[in-house]
């Protein structure tokens, strides 16, 4: 998992998702913690110190791949009406930076839980 993997846009794209998860619609504060394994300030952290992340910190790695993967999925996958206010790109290019991002082959369709069997 590294950001080097990615290019200026797609390093923009995981920016918007951890924007999404802190200031969006998403996910409401009774359940974050239990969804993201951080409390919502510790996801806001990682955002204001974007891009100077430190993805040797475990919470910053927890960070990315738990907005990636519950906005791949649950809850926020049901928000489609505000998803473009967040974020600039489809579920399906989103799948596609995430996979990137883990170093992964990307996919080339998108259902969602496609993603779920890398949560941490």
């Amino acid at each position: 998992m590294s950001l080097a993997n990615l290019d200026d846009r797609e390093r923009e794209v995981v920016r918007e998702c951890l924007r999404a998860t802190v200031e969006g619609p998403f996910f409401p504060d009774w359940e974050f913690e239990i969804i993201f394994g951080l409390k919502r300030d510790d996801v806001r952290q990682v955002l204001q110190s974007w891009p100077a992340v430190n993805e040797a910190d475990e919470s910053v790695v927890r960070a990315i791949n738990n907005s990636f993967n519950n906005l791949l999925g649950y809850p926020a996958r049901n928000k489609q009406d505000v998803w473009p206010t967040f974020i600039s790109v489809s579920g399906l290019e989103l799948a596609r930076i995430f996979d990137k991002w883990k170093g992964r082959t990307p996919r080339t369709s998108y259902k969602v839980r496609d993603h779920f069997d890398d949560a941490m």
